[in-house]
């Protein structure tokens, strides 16, 4: 019997193959979602700064954190752009790490941003909201941080091997993950959202653009 030659975690495809139309629509898709939630982030920062209770009520807020959660929902829907980049390159840790993104994106920048944007400010206007956090919630937050490592690491290994995008890309995922861990509390704790949503605006930028025929240095 002869053994396969080619490493399993990586297809044949060309890099050069164009993006298809669906690719480009993913691609569209995802630098708009982040574009808005980066505005979303600055703006919010901005004009909804503080870490009190009362911040809830700011008339600004609901409006603020709607259009972060408008953002978000279409950097979960534009996501497939990453495995239409990458998928033909190091398919598993692509796949992996689409994986690992796409959820905690869902838990933690849709689902917990829902929470924030409406939940919240109803609790803070009939009763205050309680002074502990429930225990499943940060189980919860756990897993999706869990997940967000596996993902982030493995997708990183995929820009660094396969040289299709940029490094700095890479570069931005591993350090999305890290200030996530280091940097708490007020406008600084969106610097991790800040790097990753460059990294996905990457992406999401070679998937909507016509192929060049040179892979990325």
């Amino acid at each position: 019997m002869t053994r396969a030659t080619t490493d399993p975690g990586r297809a044949p495809a060309s890099v050069d193959a164009p993006p298809g139309a669906d690719a480009r629509l993913a691609g569209l898709t995802l630098m708009a979602g982040c574009v808005l939630a980066a505005l979303g982030f600055v703006a919010i920062s901005l004009a909804a700064p503080g870490s009190g209770d009362e911040r809830y009520t700011d008339p600004l807020w609901q409006p603020l954190y709607g259009v972060l959660l408008a953002g978000s929902v279409l950097v979960v829907l534009g996501l497939p752009a990453v495995v239409a980049v990458h998928g033909h390159a190091f398919r598993r840790l692509t796949l992996v790490g689409y994986v690992g993104i796409f959820a905690p994106m869902v838990m933690l920048n849709v689902a917990e941003t829902t929470i924030e944007a409406f939940v919240m400010p109803y609790l803070a206007r009939h009763g205050g909201i309680p002074a502990e956090t429930p225990a499943g919630l940060n189980a919860y937050e756990g897993v999706a941080l869990l997940l967000l490592i596996v993902g982030v690491v493995c997708l990183s290994i995929a820009v660094f091997r396969a040289r299709i995008l940029p490094l700095w890309v890479g570069v931005a995922l591993i350090a999305s993950m890290v200030c996530a861990f280091l940097l708490h509390g007020g406008a600084i704790a969106f610097v991790s959202d800040y790097l990753i949503l460059a990294a996905l605006f990457c992406f999401g930028l070679y998937a909507a653009r016509p192929a060049t025929g040179t892979p990325a240095r």
